[in-house]
């Protein structure tokens, strides 16, 4: 016995979701939506609707939203509402009316999934939405990720009823005696999606092929394939050049050999890049180019701008995000400084043991843990500290921890003389953007310890390690 549409509709909800689970329904008054909060309820799974009122149609809009109320009151369900300014973002972001307001709905629809507590919010895109949205992003021209189409899961977000066409929904409802609700909106041939509904795969169906919509659904979802391996390829690429934020606030990646990345994962780890540095916006195709194009050119310094207020430099073979919002922290910054008393630090000492003075927290929320240690003792080159502290008072009485100034030297531990600072962090290849944000430990204008980079000598410059007055013992600092 052929299924028909009412045994249809539940089975895949059945078998796309979990029963254990609480969600939210996104329902608009439409076919598809009411469809789905209808099943839904049929099959016994918890869930909110919650109708996203996008304050573009007027009274239309208003009746759509007071018409799903009553739907939801008659089927016993729990409803929100959640009304938004599209116009406003749209005018206010420059963006279209379809992007504002795609962008506020999803906004909507997650604030009243953690009001409810709900694990999932569940939309009714539908398999006609699928190739309608494959046409779309094959008209602007995107790669196999956007080809790839409507996802069954993205975040939070789940569609289970991908594999059903609008028909078979509005059948439903018929069947049910579902009265649904039309967006007027969606008649506009101003919106491209609407000539793709009304124009262009009516013409495809009566010239090409009257199953294209199936066949464009397959090709998405052979592209969702495909798309998928070049991801997990992608991100063993990104993780191999990600470098975790610390003297860089958003990180770093490294971009050496950037030519023997296949084509095919250059986006994708410049993409995942882009995420990891917790920038809220997307990138777009012309804004993937160009951040290649400063790898490609190695433009050394030079600043391209990004959404968001972001931007991205190149420098010593290194990728760099940074925001407005973190240039103006660094800015504020600028006059950071906590110093620590050197005099008497050796008093009290134990046999062989040490003594903690204190914790200086720096800026970008590392902490240096200090101590006075009798013995010196074995460390880690670029994140702890160890200088004989009888030395270290005969540069001052006082180490200051802070940002650097014009004429800064350091004696390098692995070098053979002074240099300036500029000249040694130019020899290290810290960017230029890095370099006024570097927390150091000086005395006076001697530098003796960059954390997180370097170490300074305490040999005499004759390669001696002669050191006087050795019984006030050695101070030890620790990055944590």
């Amino acid at each position: 016995m052929k299924e028909t549409v009412l045994d249809k509709v539940p089975r895949i909800l059945r078998e796309k979701l979990d029963r254990t689970k609480n969600y939210v329904a996104a329902v608009s008054g439409g076919a598809d939506s009411l469809a789905m909060a209808d099943a839904l309820q049929r099959c016994g799974f918890r869930f909110t609707v919650c109708h996203v009122e996008h304050g573009i149609r007027g009274r239309e809009s208003l009746e759509d939203a007071r018409y799903v109320e009553a739907f939801c009151r008659k089927m016993g369900i729990a409803f929100c509402c959640k009304a938004v300014d599209a116009q406003k973002l749209r005018e206010n972001e420059k963006m279209s009316l379809e992007d504002a307001a795609r962008r506020l709905r999803y906004q909507a629809l997650f604030q009243c999934a953690e009001e409810t507590g709900a694990d999932f919010i569940l939309t009714a895109h539908q398999k006609d939405d699928q190739a309608e949205t494959f046409l779309l992003r094959l008209l602007r021209g995107s790669g196999t990720r956007g080809l790839g189409a409507i996802r069954f899961q993205h975040d939070a977000v789940l569609r289970p009823l991908l594999s059903l066409t609008t028909a078979e929904l509005r059948q439903y409802c018929t069947d049910r005696g579902i009265v649904w609700r039309e967006d007027s909106s969606n008649e506009d041939l101003h919106y491209m999606r609407n000539r793709i509904r009304r124009v262009l795969l009516p013409m495809l169906e009566d010239n090409f092929s009257p199953s294209v919509t199936d066949v464009l659904c397959r090709t998405a979802e052979h592209l969702q394939v495909d798309g998928d391996y070049l991801e997990e390829l992608a991100e063993g690429e990104f993780k191999r050049r990600w470098m975790r934020p610390a003297v860089t606030q958003n990180g770093a990646l490294l971009a050496d050999n950037w030519e023997i990345i296949p084509k095919a994962l250059r986006f994708r780890v410049l993409r995942r890049f882009w995420n990891a540095s917790g920038a809220p916006e997307e990138l777009s195709g012309a804004n993937l180019e160009d951040l290649e194009q400063l790898i490609v050119n190695r433009s050394g310094g030079k600043k391209i701008l990004l959404p968001g207020s972001w931007q991205a430099l190149y420098s010593y073979d290194k990728l760099i995000l940074f925001s407005e919002d973190n240039a103006r922290t660094l800015q504020q910054d600028d006059g950071w400084s906590c110093a620590v008393d050197l005099t008497g630090l050796s008093v009290g000492l134990s046999d062989g043991g040490s003594t903690e003075i204190e914790e200086i927290p720096f800026p970008d929320h590392r902490v240096a843990q200090i101590s006075v240690i009798k013995e010196r003792p074995a460390y880690q080159y670029r994140t702890q500290m160890v200088y004989p502290l009888a030395r270290l008072k005969c540069l001052g009485n006082t180490l200051v921890f802070r940002y650097r100034k014009p004429g800064d030297r350091i004696f390098p531990l692995k070098g053979t003389g002074h240099k300036t600072l500029k000249k040694y962090l130019i020899e290290c290849r810290v960017p230029v953007e890095d370099r006024n944000r570097l927390v150091v430990a000086a005395a006076g204008n001697e530098i003796v310890w960059i954390p997180g980079l370097a170490n300074a000598r305490w040999e005499e410059q004759n390669g001696s390690s002669e050191v006087p007055a050795l019984e006030q013992g050695w101070l030890f600092i620790n990055i944590k």
